[in-house]
This record gives C-alpha cells, sequence and structure tokens, in this order.
C-alpha cells in the first residue's frame, strides 16, 4: 500500500525547473506575467508548487544579478509618494499634494525602463543586431539572457 501511494505522489508532484541556469527564457517571461506553471517542466504539478518554486528562481535571480540601480530608484520614489500620502491624509497640508504629483511624475519617468517600458521582444531584436544572430527565446536559458544583457551594456558604456 506505501509503495502504491509513493508511486502515486510521484507522478502528481510534477517536475520544476530548479534553476535559471536551465530555465528557458520564455517560460521566464511567462512566470513574469503571472502565469506561473510555466515553472514547470511538464503539465504536472500544482498552484502551491509553482509560486514556491517560482519563489526560488527568483531569489536566484537576485542573488546573481541584484536589482538594477533605477529600479532601487523607482522602489525609493513608490515609498517617498506613500510616505508623502499619509502625510497629506494627516496634516491635509495642500503643498503635500504638490509634492505627491512630482513624485508621480518621478515614478512615470522612472517606470519607462520596467513593464511599459521596453518588451522583452524588442531587447532580444536589438541583442540580436548585436551578436549578429537571432536570440532565441525558446532555447535561451534565463541566465544566459541576463549575461548577454549585462555585456550588452559594458560594450555600450565603451563606446
Amino acid at each position: 500500500m506505501l509503495k502504491r501511494l509513493k508511486k502515486i505522489l510521484f507522478f502528481t508532484q510534477g517536475e520544476y525547473w530548479n534553476s535559471i541556469d536551465e530555465m528557458p527564457l520564455y517560460n521566464w517571461i511567462k512566470c513574469n506575467d503571472g502565469k506561473l506553471e510555466y515553472t514547470r517542466k511538464n503539465k504536472k504539478g500544482n498552484k502551491k508548487n509553482d509560486a514556491l518554486s517560482w519563489g526560488k528562481l527568483y531569489n536566484e535571480y537576485l542573488h546573481e544579478f541584484g536589482l538594477d540601480t533605477r529600479y532601487k530608484k523607482y522602489l525609493e520614489a513608490q515609498k517617498k509618494k506613500a510616505i508623502l500620502q499619509s502625510e497629506y491624509v494627516i496634516t491635509k497640508e495642500k503643498f503635500k499634494l504638490t509634492e505627491i504629483e512630482i513624485q508621480k511624475q518621478r515614478i512615470e519617468d522612472l517606470a519607462m525602463y520596467f513593464g511599459e517600458g521596453k518588451q522583452i521582444e524588442v531587447i532580444l531584436t536589438w541583442l540580436g543586431m548585436f551578436l549578429g544572430y537571432k536570440v532565441d527565446q525558446k532555447t535561451t536559458t534565463v541566465k544566459e539572457y541576463f549575461v548577454i544583457l549585462e555585456e550588452y551594456g559594458k560594450a555600450n558604456k565603451k563606446v
């Protein structure tokens, strides 16, 4: 009975990408869009394990590459806006509304680099031109992509 239960659990558990060294960029993009089932190597798995796997993969990414300085500034601007909003609620000073609007504009300017900014597909096109060959989302791993992106950035700074 125990052997049978282990077999059932083994087959329903699912197999997940263990590292950004092996996960295809295509799956990474899908996960960033909220489709965490793309952390699976096959169709077997569940939402809880999807979220756990995504957390592990994203932590590995942060450990390997860290946060971009512009993204840190973006987060700081959002934090400052939240503080200003809470100060306005407490004090009702009209000048705080002006400061809030200034922070909103700063956030918009910084947001150009994230989400609504350049799509990964556009970046891949530019990288392809830089490298001289097409970068395929399904065969390029997440780590390879971000290493290429870093090298591209270094090459542009030299020019």
